[in-house]
Parts: structure tokens; sequence; C-alpha cells
């Protein structure tokens, strides 16, 4: 009888340890498969994220283009501000107006990091500088968006308030090409307007804004190539 409990207590202890194998190498199969899935959906990530950067560096480059517009004819404004009136009429006033007017938008690609941090799934991307890259755009996305919002509202609550009595927005607008615009039969002089210290005060201030969202860009710029880079498909 003893030894038939014996070898009954054997047996036993043997099929436990069979069944212990099958859990681990049950548990190990199932981690190597979960694994397997994090790492395609972090290389599907990755590479969504590439794609996306590389449309956001076309997006910023044509919106600095258009910054730079804006900006430059302002400054051309503001150098003619004092000068004779000959000098001052050699200009197409209307026109570095119109330009100086524009109105750019941006709208970057920014669908995948957006659902990546709200589905939480931002620890899928084992690279921590590639998470700190993506936590500075966030970061920096919403310094340049209040960047320009300020320039929007100064030109809009304050220049061109400022230019309403001054300046033929009809006139102006004929670059344009809108059915509306052409020349103003009561168009102002522009003379005086450009001996006004206020008017360089206006511009100076919004040439200023203008500054404040292109070094953002730029800055933004910086930090689409840092992440093209750290996204980059293995082998490129």
């Amino acid at each position: 009888m003893e030894n038939k409990t014996g070898k009954y207590f054997k047996y036993a202890i043997g099929e436990i340890i069979l069944v212990m194998i099958g859990i681990l190498l049950a548990l190990q199969v199932n981690n190597w498969n979960n694994n397997r899935i994090e790492q395609n959906e972090e290389k599907e990530v990755i590479a969504k994220l590439h794609t996306d950067f590389q449309e956001n560096k076309k997006v910023l480059k044509d919106f600095l283009i258009e910054v730079n517009n804006q900006m430059n004819a302002q400054i051309t404004l503001m150098n003619l501000i004092g000068t004779s009136k000959d000098e001052l009429f050699k200009h197409n006033l209307d026109s570095i107006f119109y330009v100086s007017f524009g109105y750019s938008e941006i709208a970057f690609a920014d669908n995948t990091i957006k659902n990546i941090i709200q589905s939480g799934k931002l620890n899928l991307l084992k690279n921590e500088k590639t998470t700190d890259l993506l936590y500075k755009w966030n970061t920096l996305s919403e310094i340049r968006k209040t960047r320009v919002t300020k320039l929007d509202n100064w030109s809009n609550t304050e220049l061109i308030p400022y230019l309403l009595d001054k300046i033929s927005f009809k006139q102006m607008d004929k670059a344009s090409n809108y059915p509306w615009t052409g020349i103003s039969k009561v168009k102002p002089d522009y003379y005086p307007l450009f001996q006004e210290v206020t008017f360089e005060n206006y511009l100076d201030n919004s040439i200023w804004h203008y500054q404040q969202v292109k070094e953002r860009c730029l800055e933004t710029d910086n930090l689409i190539d840092e992440i093209i880079e750290a996204t980059k498909p293995s082998g490129k």
C-alpha cells in the first residue's frame, strides 16, 4: 500500500508539473503573440506618422511662403512712410495692401497623433525619443496657434478698423478679381496716411506679430525634420 501510495503521489506530482509546464508554455505563446501584434501596430503607427509629417513639411512650407509675403508687404508699406508724394505713388499701393492683408490657414495632418493619444496607445512606441518629440509637437502646436490667433485678432480688431476711412478696400481687393471690386469712385488720398506716425506704429506691431508666427513656424519646421528622421523606416 505504501508503495502504491508513493507511486500515485509521484504520478500526481508529475501531472501537476506537466500542467504547470503547459500553462507556462501557453502564457509564453500568448505573450509572444501579443508582442508580435504590438510590434506590428507600432510599425503601422510609425509608418503613418512618417507619412503625415512628410505631408506636414509641405504644408508648412506653403504657409511660410504666405507669411513671408504678407510680412514683407507690410515692411514695404512701413518703409514708404514719410516719403514724398512722388516717391509714394511710384508704387502700386493697393496691390501692396492686398498682399499685406492676405489670410493663410494651416491644417496639419495630425489624426494619427490624436488617435494614439486619445486611445492610450502612445505606449506602443518603444522609442522614447519619438514619444518625447510627439509631446513636444503638441506643446508647440498650441503655442503656434496662439501666435496666429493673436496676429489675426490684431489685424481684424485694430489695423483694419484703423484703415477703414483711409484706404479703398474695394480698390485694394481688385487683385482678387471678385465681381464687386474695382476702381473706387471716392478713393481717398493715401498720401496723408503715409505721413502718420500712428500708421507706422500699427504696422510695426503687426510686423512684430508676424515675426512671432514666423519664429514658431521655423521651430515647427525643425521639429518636423526630427520627427521624420525618428520615424524613418529601417533601411532608408
